[in-house]
C-alpha cells in the first residue's frame, strides 16, 4: 500500500511533495524481490522462531513478532508513517496486522527508511570505516608527493648538457633527446644542475651566468630506467594489496574478525610508515611498500565488509560510501599535510639533483649529496611526508577500542566464533530500537540457516548417498592446537574461492563486482590520484601540491552528491549518468592541452599549462566522484552471501588494485610516448568501454537486505545482457527519436524474473514480445 498524503487528495503538489512522491516510489519498487519471508508459511515461522530462542536468550514472544514484522515489513512501514502523521487510509490497513507497535516502534520504523543513520550505535562504526580509508587515501597523496624528492633515495642518472657562449655569458642547452623524449612527459628532465670546482658555485638550469670558458658540466635528470624504478616503488604498494594482501583478508577475518584485521593493517602501516621515513635507499623503500602494501589489501577488504554488514539494509549504500568518501579526503587533507612539511623545511623553490664534481676535461665524479642544505631539506621533507601516516594510524587503533564488530562475524556457523547472543548484543546497539534488533537477528539468522541448508544438500554424496562430514570434523579439531587451527583457517580460506566459480549466483556477483573494479582503473583517475604531482610539477612544488590539493578536494566534496542518492537513484543508474560525462571532460582536457600548446616555466621545462585543461580535469573529477568513485567497494562487499563474502570481495577489489598498480608503473611510459594529451583521450575511450561493460553486466542491488541479493544474481547474465539489448536499448532510441515523448515503457527485470517465480507465462516465449528468452547458460 502505497502511503496516502494529504496533496493526493486533490490539487497539483508542490515540489517537494513530488520529490517525496519519487523518493518513495524507490523506495517501495523491490519490496517482493528483497523480502526472504514472502512465501513462508506463518507455522514455519513460528517452528524457526521457537528453535532460535532454544539456542539463545531471546525470548520467544519478541522473536515470532519480530518475524511478522520481518514478512509483512513494508505494510507496517506504511501504516506506522500513516498513524505518525495523522492519515487515515480510505482502503483501511493493508491486511489485519498480528503486531501492535508502540509509538518507539513506529518512530523507528519510519526513521529507519527515511533518514540515514538514525541508529546513534552506527556512528561509531562509520568513524572507525572512515578512518581506515582517511588512511588508505593518506598513505596514497604520501607515496604521490614523495615523487617530487625522489633523488634523495637514488633515483637518479647523469645525463650530458652542453655549454653554449653568448659573450661572457653561458646557458645551458639541452641535448634533444631530453627535451622530445622525457621532458614531455610525467617527470621533468630540466631538474639539472651543474657544479663548478673552481670557484665552488652551482648553477641551475637555463640560468644565465658568467662562467670561465672551457669547463664542461654535467647535470643530473630523471632518465627511462630510474623512470621504471620510481613506478616500481610507487606501483608495489598497490601489487601487494593485491596480492597476497587481499586474499590475507580471509584469515585475518577469520580469526580475528573484522575489527581485528582493521588493528593489524593499522600496525602494519604504522611499521611502513616509520620504515619509509628512514630509507636512505629507493631498494629499502620498496620493501616497507611491500609491508604497507599487504596492510592496504587486508583493509580494502575487512572496512568496507565492516560497513556493510552493520548497516540497515536501506542505507547500506550510504553507509558503504564512507569508504571511498574518506578516501578522497584523505587525499585532499594528505595534500594539505605535503604543502605544510614542504613549506616547514623550506623546499617549495627547490629541485631535484645531485652535484657532480666536474674537472675540466675529465669524468664525472659524485660528491657527497648533504654537501647541499637544500638537499637535505628535501631528504628531510620526503622523510616526513613518507611518516606522516602514521597519525592516522594510531588514531585507527584508538577508534576500534570503541568500535562494534560485524554481528555477522560471529553468526557464521561452524567456526569457533559463533555466539549467537554477542550477535544479538550488537546489533541491539546498532539498531534504534529493541523491534528492530530482533528483526535483523531474525533475518539474518534465518538467511544464513537457508543458505546453509543449500549448501549441506550440495555436499550430499551422490554415490554414497551420505552427508560427507569432512568439514565438520576439521572445524572440530580445529581449537585443539595452534598448528591444526592454523591449517584449518587456511584451508577454510581457500575453500570460500571454490564455488565462486561454480555456482551461478557467486559468479555472476564476481561478474559484476570486477567488472566495476575493472572500470574503476580503465577511467584514468589514478593517473591524477597518484601522479598529479608530477603531472603538475612543471608548475613548481608549491603549484603542483596546490593543483592536486584542488583535484583531491572536488573528488571530496561531489562525492557527497552520492549520500543518500546511492540508495535512491541506485548504483546502476548513476554510473550510467556519470561515465559519459567524464569521458566527454577528458576528452576535452585532452583538446585543451593539444590547442593552446606549450609554456617555460620559471625553471626553463617545455610545460603543455592549459588552464582549461586543468578546469575539465577537475569535472573529470567532479562526475567520477559519486558515481565510480565509491561504487565499486560498495558491490564487492555486498554482492557476496556470508558464507564466501570475503572471497569474493577479495578477489574484486584484488583486481582493481592489481590494475592500479600496473598503471602506476606504465603511466610515466604512456604519458613520454603520447604526452598528456594523448594520455588523456586514451582514457577517455577507455571510459566508453567501462560505460558498455557496466551496462550490459552490472546488475542493480540498491534497497535489498546483504542475504537477499543471491536473488539479483541468479538469474543467467545472458538473459541481462539480452534485455538490455533488445528491449531497453529499442526503448531509449524510440525516446530519443520521439524527443522524450510518451513511449510505453517495458517490463523491469526485477518484473519479469518476479513472473517466472511466480510460474507467470515468460512474455519471451512469444515471438512479438521484445523480452529475451530465458537461457539455460551464463
Amino acid at each position: 500500500m502505497a502511503c496516502q498524503s494529504a496533496e493526493a487528495n486533490g490539487g497539483p503538489q508542490p515540489p517537494r511533495g513530488l520529490i517525496n512522491g519519487w523518493i518513495g516510489d524507490q523506495i517501495e519498487d523491490r519490496e517482493e524481490l528483497g523480502n526472504p519471508l514472502t512465501n513462508v508459511e506463518d507455522s514455519t515461522l513460528r517452528e524457526e522462531c521457537r528453535q532460535l530462542s532454544q539456542q539463545c536468550k531471546v525470548p520467544y514472544e519478541q522473536l515470532i513478532n519480530a518475524a511478522e514484522v520481518a514478512k509483512h515489513r513494508y505494510d507496517y512501514y506504511s501504516s506506522s508513517k500513516d498513524a505518525l502523521a495523522g492519515i487515515s487510509s480510505p482502503d483501511g490497513p493493508p491486511l489485519a496486522l498480528k503486531v501492535t507497535l508502540s509509538l518507539e516502534d513506529k518512530k523507528a520504523l519510519v526513521a529507519e527508511r527515511e533518514r540515514l543513520f538514525s541508529g546513534r550505535g552506527m556512528l561509531i562504526i562509520i568513524w572507525t570505516v572512515s578512518l581506515a580509508a582517511f588512511l588508505q587515501g593518506h598513505v596514497q597523496s604520501s607515496i604521490n608527493a614523495g615523487s617530487l624528492f625522489a633523488e634523495t633515495v637514488g633515483i637518479t642518472e647523469p645525463r650530458l648538457i652542453n655549454l653554449t657562449a653568448s659573450g661572457s655569458n653561458y646557458t645551458f642547452d639541452f641535448v634533444q633527446d631530453a627535451i622530445n623524449g622525457i621532458n614531455n612527459g610525467i617527470y621533468n628532465d630540466t631538474y639539472l644542475d651543474a657544479f663548478i670546482p673552481e670557484n665552488g658555485t652551482y648553477y641551475r638550469a637555463n640560468q644565465t651566468e658568467k662562467i670561465p670558458q672551457g669547463l664542461n658540466m654535467t647535470g643530473v635528470g630523471v632518465t627511462s630506467i630510474a623512470k621504471w624504478q620510481l613506478g616500481g616503488m610507487n606501483a608495489i604498494p598497490f601489487l601487494t594489496a593485491a596480492f597476497p594482501g587481499a586474499p590475507l583478508s580471509l584469515p585475518v577475518n577469520y580469526c580475528f574478525g573484522r575489527r581485528g584485521a582493521l588493528g593489524i593493517s593499522a600496525l602494519l602501516i604504522i611499521a611502513s610508515s616509520l620504515g619509509s621515513a628512514f630509507a636512505s635507499t629507493w631498494q629499502q623503500v620498496l620493501g616497507a611498500r611491500i609491508v604497507g602494501g599487504i596492510a592496504m589489501g587486508i583493509k580494502a577488504v575487512s572496512a568496507p565488509i565492516l560497513a556493510s554488514e552493520t548497516a540497515v539494509g536501506y542505507w547500506r549504500g550510504s553507509t558503504i560510501l564512507a569508504w571511498q568518501l574518506w578516501v578522497a579526503c584523505g587525499i585532499m587533507i594528505g595534500f594539505v599535510v605535503n604543502l605544510v612539511i614542504a613549506s616547514a623545511t623550506n623546499v617549495l623553490d627547490t629541485v631535484p639533483s645531485h652535484i657532480y664534481h666536474i674537472t675540466n676535461g675529465s669524468d664525472p665524479e659524485i660528491m657527497d649529496p648533504f654537501s647541499r642544505s637544500d638537499y637535505k631539506a628535501r631528504y628531510l621533507a620526503f622523510q616526513l611526508i613518507l611518516g606522516a601516516p602514521l597519525v592516522p594510524s594510531i588514531l585507527l587503533l584508538i577508534a576500534l577500542c570503541f568500535c562494534y564488530e560485524s554481528p555477522r562475524f560471529y553468526m557464521r556457523p561452524g567456526t569457533p566464533n559463533y555466539n549467537l547472543e554477542r550477535a544479538f548484543e550488537i546489533l541491539r546497539k546498532v539498531r534504534k530500537n529493541e523491534l528492530q534488533a530482533t528483526r535483523d537477528f531474525f533475518l539474518i539468522w534465518w538467511s544464513i540457516k537457508t543458505s546453509a541448508a543449500k549448501q549441506e544438500a550440495k555436499q550430499y554424496s551422490s554415490k554414497a548417498g551420505q552427508v560427507n562430514e569432512k568439514n565438520r570434523d576439521e572445524d572440530v579439531d580445529s581449537g585443539l592446537t595452534y598448528m591444526s587451527r592454523i591449517g584449518v583457517v587456511l584451508k577454510l580460506s581457500a575453500r570460500q574461492f571454490r564455488p565462486l566459480f561454480n555456482q551461478r549466483h557467486l559468479r555472476n556477483a564476481l561478474l559484476s563486482s570486477c567488472t566495476v573494479a575493472l572500470a574503476q582503473q580503465l577511467c584514468g583517475i589514478n593517473v591524477f590520484a597518484f601522479y598529479s604531482n608530477e603531472l603538475f610539477s612543471n608548475y613548481g612544488v608549491q603549484k603542483s601540491m596546490g593543483y592536486s590539493f584542488g583535484f583531491g578536494g572536488v573528488n571530496f566534496f561531489f562525492a557527497l552528491l552520492a549520500m543518500r542518492s546511492i540508495d535512491i537513484i541506485g548504483r546502476r543508474r548513476w554510473l550510467l549518468s556519470t561515465l559519459p560525462m567524464m569521458s566527454a571532460f577528458l576528452m576535452a582536457s585532452a583538446i585543451a592541452y593539444s590547442v593552446e600548446g606549450t609554456t617555460v616555466t620559471e625553471r626553463g621545462a617545455q610545460a603543455s599549462e592549459s588552464i582549461a585543461g586543468i578546469v575539465f580535469i577537475y569535472l573529470f573529477a567532479a562526475a567520477y566522484s559519486p558515481g565510480l568513485g565509491p561504487i565499486p567497494f560498495t558491490l564487492a562487499s555486498e554482492s557476496f552471501p556470508l558464507s564466501n563474502r570475503e572471497a569474493g570481495a577479495s578477489v574484486a577489489i584484488s583486481i582493481n588494485l592489481l590494475f592500479a598498480g600496473i598503471l602506476t608503473i606504465l603511466i610515466p611510459s604512456i604519458n613520454r610516448e603520447f604526452k598528456i594529451e594523448g594520455t588523456l583521450g586514451f582514457f577517455a575511450g577507455m571510459n566508453v568501454v567501462a560505460f558498455i561493460l557496466v551496462w550490459l553486466f552490472v546488475e542493480e542491488t540498491k534497497r535489498l537486505p546483504l542475504e537477499e541479493l543471491e536473488k539479483v544474481y541468479d538469474n543467467p547474465k545472458l538473459d541481462f545482457a539480452k534485455y538490455q539489448l533488445f528491449t531497453r536499448l529499442p526503448y531509449h532510441m524510440k525516446r530519443v527519436i520521439s524527443c522524450f515523448g510518451d513511449v510505453e515503457k517495458p517490463e523491469s527485470f526485477d518484473e519479469i524474473v518476479l513472473r517466472r517465480r511466480r510460474g507467470a507465462r515468460d512474455p519471451a516465449d512469444t515471438s512479438d514480445d521484445d523480452v529475451p528468452q530465458r537461457s539455460g547458460t551464463n
